[in-house]
């Protein structure tokens, strides 16, 4: 019997340890196969529906609702620096899908967005979100 309690103790542990994957809220992701070679990262404040991150080459942030897998995000503010035309062009690519998200699902430890079309971009989580990310 102890150890059946120790082996469920040691899983519960686990999985508490690993975050919450049933929720994007309070988790970071990180953009699979970006554009140009492009970081790009999204974090999502639960508490707050906000959103943040970096778009390649600025910080980017706003607001977000949602209503069962439907997923609408607010405009987005964001810094305003210039940096190489690659990752210019993979930060504007971004920029614009984002508003068009109107659904999202969990995958294990991915998060896909999907535009109305089908359009998908797939994010891995890379653990708990950080408003300084």
């Amino acid at each position: 019997m102890k150890k059946i309690v120790y082996v469920l103790s040691l899983l519960f542990m686990i999985t508490a340890c690993n975050g919450d994957n049933t929720t994007f809220e309070n988790n970071a992701y990180k953009l699979r196969n970006a554009k140009n070679g492009a970081e790009i990262t999204l974090g999502f404040d639960g508490k707050d529906k906000r959103f943040f991150g970096r778009s390649a080459i600025n910080r980017y942030f706003g607001t977000y609702k949602t209503e069962g897998d439907k997923l609408t995000f607010g405009p987005a503010g964001s810094t305003m620096m210039a940096g190489p035309g690659h990752l210019m062009a993979a930060e504007r690519e971004y920029m614009q899908f984002l508003p068009q998200v109107a659904t999202y699902r969990l995958d294990g430890n991915r998060l896909i967005l999907s535009k109305a079309n089908g359009e998908s971009m797939v994010f891995e989580r890379t653990g708990k979100a950080s408003s300084l990310e």
